[in-house]
């Protein structure tokens, strides 16, 4: 424990006192206004919130709130991210669904920053849908919650989009920013295959998305170095690894995450400091090293990259979030933490 040690302080008297009493005022004004300026444009340490595929069906949606309510009582954190899924594609698919999520999202007390999911818009082709043209709804999503140059929420977060490049104008969700020494970058990469392998006009449309998300990995990383980032964080909907189980579903052939899971390893590799991929989809939370691979029999194979890791949130049914702390003086950066609401915690007993 700390030991405090207090001094009486001995001040002249009279127009020497007032003087003295005065220039400490505004010393201390002046170092106030520094810090003050400085932890504002750029906190060393921050906290932030993940969270991505709740509230799938209408009696979740109390514990969706719930979550929501969680994350406002962590008046320190710095962000919260949504990983897309915004329930299913019964209900994601619809313009009042959607428009409620937002509102939610901008009744959050902190930045929110979203990309989206399969549910969103790629499955909204399924027959029972109302709204079944998955381009339409990618066109609706996009005016929708990706409107300016700054995240939702009640607070405001400044972001830069992809759509800055005219080649690129589209992809408004693709989104970039700094914090504490760290870049983060989101990219529109969605479950089921990415989109890929339905329809010609489909198959298109993945192309064009995906030729904008491998350049967009590559001028965020390129930004990092050049910017000497502590680390970079990677943040989208799919689970690119659906090799390994649990996943959302086999990789289809195609792959519709192979050209990106190999230029996010070679990015991995050439940065050489931490790294962070996290994702949703697969609904079942973990922290590991999905590069890991496990060698032939009777040979000792190669380790997985040391500077990486592989997040994945929460997702329907367990509707918790995790919490995120960053610290650039630690070697490992981050530190990730679980938050259960103890509101959705259900009485087994």
């Amino acid at each position: 424990m700390g030991c405090f040690t207090s001094r009486m302080a001995v001040f002249p008297s009279g127009g020497s006192r007032s003087k003295l009493l005065a220039g400490l005022a505004g010393l201390a004004a002046s170092v106030a206004l520094i810090w003050g300026s400085a932890h504002a444009q750029s906190p060393l340490n921050f906290t932030f919130a993940l969270i991505g595929d709740l509230g799938y069906y209408p009696e979740q949606e109390p514990w969706v709130a719930n979550v929501y309510a969680d994350i406002n009582r962590d008046n320190a954190l710095a962000f919260a991210v949504h990983l897309g899924d915004l329930s299913r594609p019964v209900s994601a698919c619809e313009d009042a669904f959607r428009r409620k999520r937002l509102a939610e999202f901008n009744a959050i007390n902190h930045p929110v920053i979203f990309t989206p999911g399969d549910n969103d818009w790629t499955d909204c082709h399924e027959p029972d849908l109302k709204n079944g043209d998955p381009l339409e709804r990618l066109a609706d999503v996009r005016a929708l919650f990706f409107p300016d140059e700054q995240s939702l929420g009640k607070r405001k977060l400044p972001l830069l989009r992809q759509s800055r490049d005219s080649a690129f104008a589209r992809y408004r969700e693709n989104a970039r920013w700094e914090m504490g020494g760290v870049t983060f970058i989101t990219l529109h990469v969605v479950g089921t295959n990415n989109g890929l392998g339905r329809k010609p006009e489909w198959d298109a449309e993945y192309e064009e998305r995906n030729a904008a998300n491998l350049m967009w990995l590559r001028q965020g990383f390129a930004h990092a170095s050049a910017n000497k980032s502590r680390a970079v964080v990677v943040l989208q909907q799919a689970n690119l690894f659906p090799h390994i189980t649990p996943n959302a579903g086999p990789e289809g052939k195609p792959s519709g995450y192979a050209s990106l899971r190999d230029a996010l390893e070679k990015e991995v590799n050439a940065f050489e400091k931490p790294v962070v991929l996290v994702h949703g989809d697969s609904h079942f939370f973990r922290i590991d090293n999905a590069y890991s691979k496990r060698p032939p029999r009777g040979k000792g194979g190669d380790p997985a990259p040391e500077n990486f890791t592989r997040v994945e949130t929460f997702g329907t049914p367990n509707h918790h979030w995790l919490h995120v702390t960053v610290d650039p003086q630690d070697p490992n950066v981050f530190t990730f933490r679980p938050r259960i609401v103890q509101e959705n915690i259900i009485k087994r007993n």
